[in-house]
């Protein structure tokens, strides 16, 4: 994963601090990649989020872009089915939805427009943290690869569950990104880590790592943008957990994207 997301990062560099230079109609720019036609220079451009202004001298946040560089949400999850339990561990997986957050830093963007700007798609890459903060003194570990809740002892201040993924919108939108829009698409995570985590009060901490989550998580997503503030909202219809190993159930998702 670490050796993506640096060459990643080092082709988002390339692209832009490269000077203008063009050939058989293509032109890389600090702004993106353009391809020329019929000296019309709007078809098709590739930036990244980070460009450098040039009348600011700064290092500034893009804004054409339906996908945002920050998303902030909250989870809500479908009601779980716990019938691989046969009725014995009920509702363990109880969320304090305000307090279960999704995560999400898109760090390079790609974005293929008409020639009017008013339609276009646009494709990204980041990182997303999916965060379940479990009600009451309840936790889960791994028996017989069965995930399987228990009893916490002793006092606590939390108990949450975090999945961090790889992640990959695409989204169609129309309008005018840099002023309103309404977007539409997918996405697809690829989950990298997931893990329990106990907070006791006192400040000890327990983990355990690597519960049996699909490693594939997708969903759709639609959106409106304002200028530089945009609303969504997402649902996955994957289960959290493979068949067979936990709960099934699905998430929906919702929250606020920032430049």
């Amino acid at each position: 994963m670490k050796r993506i997301i640096t060459t990643l990062l080092l082709v988002a560099s390339i692209i832009s601090l490269a000077d203008t230079t063009s050939a058989q109609g293509i032109s890389i720019s600090s702004k993106g990649l353009f391809y020329n036609n019929d000296g019309n220079r709007e078809s098709l451009s590739v930036c990244t989020l980070v460009r450098r202004d040039k009348q600011k001298g700064a290092w500034v946040l893009g804004s054409a872009s339906m996908i945002p560089f920050f998303e902030l949400g909250w989870n809500v999850m479908s009601t779980p089915d716990y019938s691989i339990y046969n009725g014995s561990d009920g509702n363990f997986f109880d969320l304090n939805n305000w307090k279960s957050t999704q995560v999400t830093i898109n760090l390079l963007n790609a974005s293929i427009r008409s020639r009017s700007h008013k339609v276009g798609l646009d494709m990204a890459l980041g990182i997303r943290a999916n965060n379940y903060r479990l009600s009451g003194d309840t936790s889960f570990t791994r028996v017989d690869g069965l995930v399987t809740p228990f009893e916490i002892e002793g006092s606590t201040k939390k108990s949450k569950f975090n999945v961090a993924s790889l992640h990959i919108p695409v989204e169609f939108w129309v309008g005018r990104p840099s002023k309103i829009a309404f977007g539409f698409g997918g996405y697809v995570d690829m989950v990298m880590n997931s893990h329990t985590k106990i907070k006791f009060t006192g400040g000890k901490k327990h983990k355990e790592h690597n519960y049996p989550v699909n490693f594939i998580q997708a969903g759709v997503t639609a959106r409106i943008k304002v200028k530089g503030i945009s609303i969504y909202g997402s649902y996955n219809p994957t289960s959290l957990f493979k068949t067979g190993r936990g709960p099934e159930m699905q998430q929906w998702s919702f929250g606020i994207g920032i430049w």
